[in-house]
């Protein structure tokens, strides 16, 4: 009697079994015979897909900088003591703004003080978002928490005498918008794949691969 049910449990396993490598190769000839469809109609569905990336493209790239642009509040030049004059409260962002691979901003440090001389308590960006052009970048350091609007006093400690160059350099309040811009890029990114292999396949089809 054991010996028989173990017998009649090692055929439903092997039938169990053999079930489940059934279901698995019928899934994998359907997906294959879908992407195989897809892939021979390509030729027509290639274009408008192309088209629908690269629309995307342009507006999530026009969103991205209608976010930065609205999110600025001012340029301020070097100096180891300026007034800073802010029209609303609430949480800004203190950006260091200078050509590539500056150096300038080594060892300076930025405290920002109301006008009777309270200090604003600031804290250091927990990611140090960075963007960069053809000559110049900008990367967030500080934030700050305004209790109210008006002019401020903003102390650039250990920035030194004047030198040649800094006319091109800048600190630049913002207010924050690291998580909308990371969303938009993350878009951006997924837009650009869909064109790019959009383009691939349409190309491979049109030479007849």
């Amino acid at each position: 009697m054991p010996s028989f049910w173990a017998s009649t449990e090692e055929a439903w396993d092997y039938l169990i079994a053999l079930a489940r490598e059934l279901r698995t190769a019928l899934r994998y000839e359907k997906m294959t015979q879908f992407w195989a469809g897809l892939y021979k109609h390509w030729i027509w569905l290639g274009l408008p897909v192309m088209l629908a990336a690269a629309t995307a493209l342009w507006l999530l790239i026009a969103a991205v900088v209608a976010v930065i642009k609205k999110a600025h509040i001012f340029r301020a030049p070097l100096a180891a003591i300026r007034e800073v004059e802010f029209l609303e409260a609430g949480r800004v962002v203190l950006s260091i703004e200078g050509p590539l691979l500056t150096t300038r901003f080594a060892g300076v440090q930025f405290e920002l003080r109301e006008m009777n001389g309270g200090r604003i308590d600031g804290r250091p960006c927990f990611f140090r978002a960075r963007t960069s052009g053809f000559t110049t970048a900008r990367m967030e350091l500080m934030e700050y928490n305004l209790p109210r609007p008006g002019r401020y006093v903003l102390s650039m400690m250990g920035l030194g005498t004047v030198v040649a160059g800094d006319a091109s350099h800048a600190v630049v309040f913002m207010r924050p918008h690291l998580l909308q811009s990371m969303a938009y890029v993350l878009a951006i990114v997924f837009a650009s794949v869909g064109f790019i292999a959009s383009l691939v396949f349409f190309l491979m089809r049109l030479v007849g691969m």
